[in-house]
């Protein structure tokens, strides 16, 4: 399911900053989002979740680098509901740039 989340970053001394993002949850700590800002790219992330439902960012677990004109026309629900091998595919050509 894609869910509209919000990304909690803690920077330390008191630097704390809230994104909502929409992800596409793969597991429990484990969600794909897709950044059309300065990495332009699809993220799996590990994540974390507070009791106030926040997802804390733990780490990157993949980075696809994405051409900037594909990424300015790609939507995550693109991705949801396509079997392993469908996203496998659709995350190569897009990464190639077969899939604009």
């Amino acid at each position: 399911m894609i869910k509209e989340v919000t990304y909690r970053y803690d920077f330390g001394e008191g630097d704390i900053v809230f994104e909502k993002k929409q992800v596409i949850e793969i597991s429990e700590d484990v969600v794909i989002r897709v950044s059309k800002q300065m990495e332009s790219g699809i993220m799996v992330d590990r994540v974390a979740k507070t009791r106030e439902g926040y997802y804390v960012y733990v780490e990157e677990v993949m980075l696809l680098h994405v051409d900037e004109e594909a990424m300015a026309n790609f939507e995550i629900d693109e991705l949801y509901g396509l079997s392993a091998i469908g996203l496998l595919t659709k995350l190569s050509n897009l990464t190639l740039g077969r899939d604009a």
